[in-house]
């Protein structure tokens, strides 16, 4: 793969950010794949609640060959033109960076989005726009004569010989739900064609199946979805497990890893702890939706932890319990089982364990949320906190914080005594800033140090610190008069921790 220069990608950052808005209005409700406020769980959940409603259970899994690389460039600009953006500065500039070369290869591409591109997934998307729209048109948003409410519509569209269809794309990844094997073999067919004659593309054979879901799974993002007999309407309920090739690869992944931890000095060590840590915690939090999550997890956990266990040894590594543990607070606070861990200064540093999860239901896309209109930003707000609220496993752990410190490249006061206990702060400031109240999301958490003027022993202590968002933080520190931008219960607290700071000087001085 290439990388696009930085100027490069500074103006397809450009392009992309003039272009999105105006193609996300369009875009199909059901794609998922690189679109803002959409994720891999959202898809997940939209075919296990099309499945439980429809009760069909017969599910194409598809996959375009090659899909970037083969996208035709003519065809992707008249798209674009039809989508709205008739600018032909606009237009010349995207052709010209498709029509971008790669070095040492050729001087010229004919076909496909540049690779590594910021806009590639953006301009894939707008490509796909046609075939969502071919699908939906025959199903979902089939136009009758008659005007049938939401409830009964799919029972009359029943009753014809239309073919039923539910589409759910994210990327290149598609699944369609219909409800016969014959039905899904035609449907197949049709796509195969409209790709080839309409796109250019091909439907890739080794990977695009006909799966009966009560028999076989599905794998699809990373999971494996199946639908066995359970208590529900339909009789049937959905398991969904993470797909095992892929996670036995991740495992083995963090295996290696974990074995180069008794090769490094302490600062490095504490470092690539909370690297790791961040990386079990990463799969855990992908995996999260999944039915049997639990289950496949705890499969490896007691291995890696006994990995870890192995290479911290020669460090003075031993097992403690995990709620007694410096790091990752919010993650182990109910967790006594125990973990591999080292002493470093005053810290107790563990590894924790892929074990540590916990199942949590996701909701269907709220189609209100975008990032273009103050409603849907609001919408992304609410559902983005309440998220948060129940899964704060590493919101104040900053992985560029670690290797700085690590590197010896932060003033002496950002050790990591500080960034471990900005988890207890958070904590016990209930997840909210000392200034406004309001909640605080991870990317907006700033950790104020009360007096910064204590010893290096003292300052770190978490009496001394407290969770503010980041505008909250700058208003302590601007000297200025902010009654005008806050409410009068903030402005006092600002001016308390202004003083705070003014005493504390002083008795220094």
């Amino acid at each position: 793969m290439t990388v696009p220069a930085i100027i490069d990608r500074v103006i397809q950052e450009i392009l992309r950010i003039l272009i999105e808005p105006i193609m996300e209005a369009q875009f199909f409700k059901h794609s998922y794949g690189f679109r803002p406020m959409r994720d891999a769980h959202m898809a997940l959940e939209r075919t296990t609640d099309v499945c439980h409603k429809t009760g069909y259970h017969w599910i194409i899994e598809g996959d375009i060959r090659g899909c970037f690389d083969n996208i035709n460039h003519t065809k992707l600009i008249k798209q674009l033109w039809h989508m709205g953006i008739h600018d032909r500065r606009i237009l010349m500039i995207v052709k010209k960076m498709l029509k971008a070369g790669v070095m040492n290869e050729s001087r010229i591409t004919e076909v496909g989005t540049p690779q590594g591109g910021i806009i590639s997934p953006l301009l894939a998307n707008v490509f796909l726009h046609k075939l969502d729209q071919w699908i939906v048109r025959e199903w979902e948003e089939k136009k009758t004569r008659h005007e049938y409410h939401p409830n009964s519509r799919n029972k009359e569209l029943n009753k014809t010989n239309l073919k039923p269809a539910y589409l759910v794309r994210y990327a290149d990844d598609w699944i369609l739900v219909t409800n016969s094997k014959s039905n899904a073999e035609k449907w197949k067919r049709h796509i195969e064609n409209y790709l080839d004659n309409k796109l250019k593309l091909k439907l890739s054979p080794e990977k695009t199946l006909i799966t009966n879901v009560k028999k076989n799974p599905i794998q699809f993002l990373g999971y494996s979805y199946k639908q066995v007999p359970g208590k529900s309407r339909t009789g049937w309920i959905p398991r969904t497990r993470p797909n095992d090739k892929r996670l036995k690869a991740k495992v083995e992944e963090l295996r290696k890893r974990t074995k180069t931890l008794r090769k490094l000095n302490a600062e490095q060590l504490v470092h690539q702890i909370n690297d790791l840590n961040s990386a079990l915690i990463g799969i855990g939090n992908y995996y999260q939706p999944a039915t049997w999550v639990n289950i496949e997890l705890n499969r490896y956990a007691d291995s890696l932890k006994y990995t870890a266990f192995k290479a911290l040894k020669p460090k003075g590594g031993k097992w403690t319990p995990a709620n007694i543990c410096s790091n990752l607070p919010l993650r182990h606070k109910d967790y006594t089982t125990q973990i591999p861990a080292i002493k470093y200064k005053d810290l107790t540093i563990g590894v924790t364990s892929l074990g540590f999860v916990k199942w949590r239901k996701v909701y269907q896309k709220n189609l209100v949320e975008t990032p273009y209109t103050p409603e849907g930003r609001k919408a992304h707000y609410e559902r983005t906190l309440k998220r948060e609220r129940l899964a704060r496993d590493d919101i104040t752990m900053s992985l560029t914080l670690s290797h700085l410190i690590a590197r010896g490249l932060t003033e002496p006061k950002y050790n990591f005594e500080y960034l471990m206990n900005r988890g207890y702060a958070f904590n016990r400031d209930k997840g909210k800033c000392k200034i406004c109240g309001e909640p605080i999301i991870g990317y907006e958490l700033e950790t104020h140090h009360i007096n910064p003027k204590l010893p290096i022993d003292q300052i770190n202590k978490v009496n001394n610190l407290a969770s503010t968002h980041q505008t909250c933080h700058k208003l302590i520190h601007c000297g200025q008069d902010v009654l005008k931008l806050v409410g009068k219960k903030a402005h006092k607290k600002i001016i308390k921790f202004r003083e705070r700071l003014k005493l504390e000087a002083q008795e220094i001085v």
